[in-house]
């Protein structure tokens, strides 16, 4: 076995990914923690820990439900009633038929909320349409403008400054000829 199968490996389970082989790992650690520190001998404590693991679903590889079938005998041999020992949950499907499996997925579908990929693409789609509608909008109202804006700001600076110089051309030449009219010279 190479090293990388042996990482799969745990308590006689080969698991099909990394993750959830060290998530066996951390179920063994919790397993040796709970026997260490519960008393077999008083039923009650033993009902009570088994109860809290089903119900915070500490275990869910094999390594925790093997543990928690063995709680389970050990708590039917002490002669607590089997109708207060609660059955252990499974998290997942072994057969690929419907008709087997059809009202426990049933049941799980019904409880996960099923997103509505249409209608949140329908709203996509209408958004990014709105959205290019605004964007070609402004940038029509940018270019018919005056105002100078990235697109346009060196030709309407050109303008301005040639508007300017052609202005005070016009201005030096009434000057002139009103000097001329006057018979002034310039000094």
């Amino acid at each position: 076995m190479d090293r990388n199968e042996e990482e799969l490996v745990v308590g006689g389970y080969r698991f099909g990914t990394v993750a959830d082989a060290e998530t066996a790992r951390m179920e063994q650690k919790k397993v040796v923690s709970v026997e260490q520190h519960l008393d077999y001998h008083n039923p009650q404590n033993v009902l009570l820990v088994y109860n809290k693991a089903i119900d915070n679903k500490v275990f869910l590889t094999p390594i925790g439900m093997a543990y928690l079938h063995r709680m389970q005998t050990q708590l039917a041999k002490c002669g607590v009633p089997q109708e207060k020992i609660k059955p252990i949950p499974l998290y997942a499907t072994f057969s690929n038929k419907t008709a087997n499996n059809s009202s426990i997925r049933h049941s799980i579908e019904a409880r996960m909320p099923r997103p509505e990929y249409k209608a949140r693409f329908i709203t996509s789609v209408l958004i990014n349409v709105l959205l290019a509608v605004a964007l070609t909008a402004l940038i029509v109202l940018s270019l018919d403008s005056d105002v100078p804006t990235i697109v346009n700001y060196r030709t309407a600076i050109v303008n301005e400054y040639s508007e300017w110089e052609q202005e005070l051309q016009e201005r030096e030449q009434t000057v002139r000829e009103a000097e001329r009219a006057l018979n002034i010279t310039p000094q």
